[in-house]
């Protein structure tokens, strides 16, 4: 596992041990970051369920200001600030050990950049994360929500949200969501 491409391309990053942390495969990371674009410069990004933390790792490599990692294991969060000290990101890093509805709730922030990628069997993860998204409005109006997900059970788009693109990678699909237009004041 490594970073793509930016500042700290090549980069090798650690994962944590154990089969609760499934890495994002490298070809699957430089596909979504061909999608969405290859500079994300003054964004802000939240790297939910983080796990090694090298997708929101990714983002600050290619410009980010800014990263958020949530993980409710603490195995995860050693991890994420041993691969922050090695890309010498720690200071455009906020790391949370947490719950999701905790962690979510305390964010005072708006992003421009979500990626979620909950282990693939807890599907109720993912229907839960749609909904604080949400209810909390921390994704900006024009923001992006990555969600990494088992291409056998398909995805259940949260209310609020349409899809906006969708990728296939053998057992993993992408899919890149965005406010549903069509609902009135989601953002606030």
């Amino acid at each position: 596992m490594r970073i793509i491409a930016g500042n700290r391309r090549g980069l090798k990053l650690i994962a944590p041990k154990g089969l609760d942390t499934r890495p994002t495969e490298d070809r699957v990371k430089e596909s979504v970051f061909n999608i969405l674009g290859q500079n994300f410069f003054g964004d802000i990004v939240l790297d939910l369920f983080c796990g090694s933390g090298a997708n929101g790792i990714e983002f600050i490599s290619r410009g980010a200001e800014k990263a958020y990692f949530v993980d409710k294991s603490k195995e995860a969060i050693v991890c994420v600030k041993k691969n922050l000290d090695k890309a010498k990101f720690s200071d455009q890093a906020f790391v949370i050990e947490d719950h999701l509805n905790q962690a979510l709730k305390n964010l005072d922030v708006k992003f421009d950049y979500i990626y979620m990628d909950p282990p693939f069997d807890r599907r109720d993860l993912y229907k839960k994360a749609f909904k604080l998204v949400k209810e909390y409005k921390i994704l900006k109006e024009d923001g992006k929500l990555i969600v990494e997900y088992n291409t056998d059970k398909p995805l259940l788009i949260g209310e609020g949200f349409v899809e906006l693109k969708n990728k296939k990678y053998g057992n993993t699909s992408i899919s890149i969501c965005g406010w549903d237009e069509n609902e009135s004041n989601i953002c606030g």
